[in-house]
């Protein structure tokens, strides 16, 4: 299929130094660029946490907490989880 793309100068002149450097042609440049740009963004990309990883009455005082208590608060964290999980498949 034909079209037709207005590309800004600079745009052009760089589009076809890459073509050349890459020892292809400006149409297959552009096709290899549009399938780059189009595919969709893996999963692990998109995945952003917004939720804090320990979570924290509103008004809990700011403390510093050692590498252990951060290690007994985590393992706490997953066993609750994971009673929850258990108590749901029996439900």
């Amino acid at each position: 299929m034909r079209t037709t793309l207005d590309l800004p100068d600079d745009v052009l002149r760089l589009a076809k130094i890459a073509a050349i450097e890459r020892g292809s042609s400006l149409r297959q440049l552009v096709i290899d660029a549009l399938r780059h740009e189009l595919q969709p963004e893996p999963l692990a990309r998109r995945v952003r946490i917004t939720a804090p990883l320990i979570a924290l009455a509103p008004d809990a005082p700011a403390r510093t907490l050692a590498p252990d208590a951060i290690k007994q608060l985590d393992e706490a964290a997953q066993a609750d989880a994971e009673q929850a999980k258990s108590d749901a498949l029996h439900r």
